[in-house]
């Protein structure tokens, strides 16, 4: 099929069918022309908005890092810290656990080539937001006056990252690919509320500097 005129959608339409064909496929598994076929295009057209594989890929994970922050943002709808950061916590292994080709992408690829500060700072959404939460909690004290917030928003994401990836490869509750997907779901979620009773635990007035 003939390149068509550019529109202002297609970026995007490209991108989306990246995303998708990355849960299908994976990032190694995919190529240009196959993402020009899910969306009904030549392969030149691709090569108009992205000069190669790498350069789509790339985009592709700013946009996932997006969905991913609206959807913590949509989850976090708690009145307090304690209960805010909890809800991130499962959003966050939700999130992974329903785009695990996306996830992968996000964390493990690593061409990042021609990566901008700006989308830098757009990755680091997520943490942001966390560490804001927790500054919320010390001013509501629901946290201990000395909460080093960075240092709480690194902890809070090293566990849930630690968890969702380990729940992704399957390595966690059985053998890789055997695993029962509502099983692997269920204790998910489990260690999720786990590991936020630990740092409310942690964290609350009364207790010193750990």
């Amino acid at each position: 099929m003939a390149a068509r005129p550019a529109n202002p959608r297609m970026a995007a339409d490209i991108i989306e069918a990246a995303a998708t064909l990355v849960e299908e496929f994976g990032p190694e598994g995919i190529t240009m022309r196959m993402v020009a076929e899910r969306i009904g295009y030549s392969a030149t057209t691709i090569y108009l908005y992205f000069k190669n594989k790498e350069q789509l890929l790339d985009e592709t994970v700013n946009r996932a890092y997006d969905w991913f922050a609206e959807a913590l943002e949509r989850a976090q709808t708690g009145t307090t810290a304690p209960e805010r950061i909890r809800q991130g916590a499962h959003a966050y292994v939700a999130w992974g656990l329903a785009n695990p080709g996306m996830y992968r992408l996000m964390f493990e690829w690593g061409y990042l080539g021609d990566i901008s500060e700006d989308a830098i700072f757009a990755r680091r959404a997520g943490w942001r937001r966390t560490r804001n939460v927790l500054e919320r909690g010390v001013e509501d004290g629901a946290y201990r006056p000395d909460l080093d917030s960075a240092l709480a928003a690194d902890t809070i994401w090293v566990g849930v990252h630690g968890l969702t990836s380990l729940a992704i490869s399957g390595r966690m509750f059985g053998n890789p690919g055997v695993a029962d997907p509502a099983v692997v779901n269920a204790r998910s979620h489990q260690l999720a509320d786990a590991l936020a009773d630990s740092w409310e635990s942690a964290w609350r007035p009364g207790l010193g500097a750990s």
